[in-house]
């Protein structure tokens, strides 16, 4: 027979650390767990993770400020289930547990979402109910204790069955560990969970009744969000033509967070251009305003259905009312989350904080939850740009950032904002951090053709040809001859390789440097067209420097003509 234990008699400090060896619950860290699942009957096999983010918000039930915990869980990257916790530690180092807000995303055979329920959903605060120990203040043998105790809905107890235990996981190895069995009157089997000190919970395994496994949880990945860099004025803007497909952007706490000012309206229309991207998701566009004074955020609307779709260069105008500033977020898999966003393009989507029932705004502490006109919680995750700070974006599931702010060459694009989205959590093993899944831009008029060109030749992904490139530090090798950094700088984009000379024209004395050049270094049966030497667009307007087709060797010939800085595409 579990014992409950003695909420009455326990003490509890308002802000008081969840520092407890066994489960400490640190404001701004990230637990995320995967594992398998067999069904017995079909013998599908389905991959589940979860990220525990403990945020820095407070929720208040039988007047403890406790912390809330964050519990997201996906199954083959879909949302199933969605839960606010909410825990506090006594003064003795016993962790309670208080409750949960619980929503679970249902869907049909075929995966269309046809709603949520509330199962497990329970507070302290309700009559009848008792918070429980998430964990004792030390890890002593004893009879069972109620995790929680919610009569007929939530009945969870725990007993401690091992300590000092050495565990290795897939993820490290730990020492001192415990282990904790959890099982419920209301349901069959048991779960034997393995906690780690300094670190929490580390492996879990359901077993069956019969003592058959049923699920494998690992941690896989520690993280932590909302750190602070003292000094924004190092912050750098990355070069949307430096971006590569598969290629993890660096040091993301340096890099410049978009700056609001940039994004709010004068009673005005923005134009937002679908500028390019690369991913094998298919992903939305949507946008919303916040209020640039108190940061609520309003009714919010689909822009790009589907953005892979969208036909080049695609801009839609956007009114963005004077005093509110546009927002943009990306929302993943629309084709997987069984909901069709044709319905929100004329708005109809509310970002909401679950916890207070209120709008969203964009100082919350914690991702919105979205929902429609009647108040019916649907399965988006808005990927949102706003909201970053020094690498993290607490309006991100789990305070991932999702966006950045990118730079182009073209002098002609001063002024218009550019922004890189990437469409993976950073806690999801397939995250790759290349921020060029959605490249979008937002300016105060429509963009001229010649600059949309330059700008769609940059975002589209580069690979470097077989050919180094002289600037300081990259080696050399390639037999290729002085003339500055930067003069023999080749890059592909997708079919358009890039030739970028600077420093000094390409004279007909560099033309025997391209003895090393051969036709396989391109692919087969190229055309060649050019740019001005002033960069602009030659394909728009203007007569351009060089028109070659053919081989390799018109284009030797002919690339001589080009001048300093000009820009040469091999399409």
């Amino acid at each position: 027979m579990a014992i409950l234990p003695n909420f009455g008699a326990a003490t509890f400090i308002p802000g008081a650390p969840i520092n407890n060896p066994y489960l400490p619950l640190i404001p701004g860290h990230v637990l995320s767990y995967q594992g398998d699942e067999t069904d017995p009957v079909t013998g599908e096999v389905t991959t589940e993770r979860n990220d525990l983010f403990t945020t820095s918000a407070t929720f208040e039930v039988r007047g403890v400020a406790t912390t809330v915990i964050r519990d997201t869980v996906y199954e083959n990257d879909l949302l199933i289930e969605d839960t606010f916790d909410w825990y506090a530690q006594d003064t003795a180092g016993n962790v309670w547990y208080f409750g949960e807000i619980v929503i679970n995303y249902e869907y049909d055979d075929e995966g269309n979402f046809i709603g949520v329920n509330h199962d497990g959903e329970w507070s302290a605060d309700d009559p009848g109910n008792q918070p429980g120990w998430a964990m004792k203040a030390t890890p002593e043998f004893g009879p069972a204790y109620y995790l929680e105790h919610a009569p007929g809905i939530a009945e969870d107890e725990s007993i401690i069955a091992e300590t000092g235990l050495s565990i290795d996981t897939p993820f490290d190895h730990y020492d001192n560990a415990i282990k904790i069995i959890d099982s419920s009157a209301l349901s069959t089997g048991i779960e034997n969970k393995f906690y780690a000190p300094g670190v929490g919970e580390i492996t879990e395994v359901a077993l069956a009744p019969d003592g058959s496994i049923k699920t494998k949880v690992d941690l896989y990945r520690t993280g932590d969000v909302g750190a602070q860099d003292p000094d924004d004025s190092d912050d750098v803007v990355p070069e949307l033509s430096k971006l590569h497909e598969g290629k993890a952007v660096k040091n993301l706490a340096e890099v410049r967070d978009l700056d609001a000012d940039d994004f709010t309206g004068t009673g005005a229309a923005k134009q937002v251009t679908v500028i390019g991207g690369e991913t094998d998701s298919a992903d939305a566009l949507g946008a919303y305003f916040f209020d640039a004074a108190t940061g609520a955020i309003s009714e919010a609307r689909i822009l790009f259905t589907d953005l892979s779709a969208a036909a080049p260069g695609a801009s839609i105008a956007v009114e963005v009312p004077e005093g509110q500033t546009l927002g943009l977020f990306l929302v993943r898999g629309v084709d997987e989350i069984g909901v069709d966003l044709e319905q929100f393009t004329d708005g109809g989507l509310h970002l909401t904080n679950l916890l207070t029932g209120a709008p969203g705004s964009i100082t919350d502490l914690f991702a919105p939850t979205v929902m429609d006109d009647e108040g019916n919680i649907l399965p988006i995750q808005p990927l949102s740009a706003f909201g970053a700070d020094d690498g993290t974006n607490l309006l991100n599931p789990a305070g991932s950032l999702q966006a950045i702010g990118l730079s182009s060459k073209a002098q002609e694009a001063s002024g218009i904002e550019i922004i890189g989205f990437e469409d993976r959590l950073n806690t999801s093993p397939d995250y790759d951090g290349d921020f060029n899944d959605a490249i979008v831009a937002v300016s105060e008029a429509p963009i001229a053709a010649t600059t949309l060109g330059h700008l769609r030749r940059e975002a589209h992904g580069t690979e470097r040809v077989a050919l180094d490139d002289d600037r300081p530090g990259r080696g050399g090798g390639d037999g290729l001859d002085a003339g500055g950094w930067g003069a023999d700088w080749f890059e592909g984009r997708n079919g358009a390789d890039t030739f970028r000379f600077s420093a000094t024209a390409f004279g007909a004395d560099r033309l025997a440097d391209f003895d090393a050049v051969e036709p396989a270094d391109f692919a087969a049966g190229f055309d060649c067209a050019a740019l001005d030497t002033n960069n602009d667009d030659g394909f728009a307007e203007g007569d351009p420097d060089v028109t070659v087709g053919g081989g390799v060797e018109n284009l030797l010939a002919s690339v001589a003509s080009l001048g300093a800085n000009a820009d040469f595409f091999i399409t």
